[in-house]
């Protein structure tokens, strides 16, 4: 089984994909660079609650979109991936992605 960190960037790259982006473009609308947002799709490093929210702004789409991964991780894995990327400056996003993710879960 593949971990949240791959899990959530490939489900940032199928989001992306549907909306007929390239990495080059939503990077840009984004402000990050492209190797930063390659990086995140290819689950080499975790990205932070602000650059999810950000995102997630663009695609239109929720938070709990990140983590539809069909049942795959456990709760607890979703729980630890929080808490690795989130910080002080992040907790109200914090607050609500674990809201999001709680609603997907009950879904599955």
């Amino acid at each position: 089984m593949k971990d949240v960190r791959h899990l959530v960037g490939e489900r940032v790259q199928i989001l992306r994909k549907r909306k007929l982006l390239s990495q080059e473009e939503l990077a840009g609308k984004i402000e990050i660079d492209t190797k930063s947002l390659s990086r995140l799709e290819r689950g080499l490093h975790y990205p932070s609650l602000e650059t999810l929210e950000r995102i997630r702004s663009e695609l239109g789409v929720e938070l709990k979109d990140f983590f539809d991964f069909d049942g795959e991780p456990s709760a607890e894995e979703l729980r630890e991936f929080l808490l690795r990327t989130a910080s002080k400056a992040d907790y109200e996003l914090l607050v609500k992605m674990s809201n999001a993710v709680k609603d997907a879960l009950k879904d599955h």
